[in-house]
């Protein structure tokens, strides 16, 4: 029963955080908001965030027994997939222009006539240019290099599927934005797992 619910509470975070960052969700949002509308994307983080630690300290709460843990001479490539992987997911948020990712160069807009200019360009510098989601990919490596419970497995499982299913709804989201520019940026750069383009041209 408890696996149900780790899956049904992943599942629940995972559908609500995809609605309210679809183009027509946030398309109407705009409409209905206004000018008000500069709060959103830091509201949807704020709700991201506390969901995400709701979740994640349910999860903890039901299972304690660990069934996946590394022991010597494991735990020397445990610490090394889970600091680069957090290197990766810092640098990879450097890479973006943090104060628009996470909502305040939104809200410095507040009150201007134009309000917020949100910029039609594609960033491929540092990470981005070797793999087009860094973060997603990070995170996969990070939480399958956690000792984990039966019940975080579940919720690894369900977050992985979540990540796959997400790439491919953001990067639709992403095409219909960018455009051919878009399109040219995925011949280019694998979208997951780094260096797979330049394995393919060279076979």
């Amino acid at each position: 029963m408890k696996y149900l619910i780790v899956v049904f509470l992943w599942v629940g975070f995972g559908v609500i955080h995809s609605i309210l960052i679809d183009l027509r969700v946030s398309n109407w949002a705009n409409r209905v908001l206004g000018r008000y509308f500069t709060f959103y994307r830091l509201g949807y983080n704020l709700l991201s965030l506390v969901l995400f630690s709701a979740m994640l300290y349910i999860t903890k709460t039901l299972d304690s027994e660990l069934i996946l843990k590394f022991v010597p001479p494991w735990t020397i490539v445990q610490q090394v997939l889970l600091i680069g992987s957090g290197v990766v997911i810092i640098w990879a948020f450097l890479s973006y222009d943090v104060l628009e990712f996470v909502g305040i160069r939104q809200l410095m807009s507040f009150g201007k006539k134009k309000g917020f200019y949100y910029p039609k360009t594609i960033t491929k510098k540092g990470l981005l240019g070797i793999v087009r989601h860094p973060i997603y990919f990070a995170t996969i490596v990070f939480i399958w290099s956690l000792n984990s419970t039966r019940v975080d497995i579940v919720a690894h499982l369900v977050l992985t599927i979540y990540i796959l299913l997400g790439i491919r709804l953001e990067e639709s989201k992403l095409v219909k934005e960018f455009g051919l520019a878009y399109t040219q940026y995925q011949m280019e750069v694998p979208a997951l797992i780094p260096f797979t383009k330049k394995l393919q041209r060279t076979k």
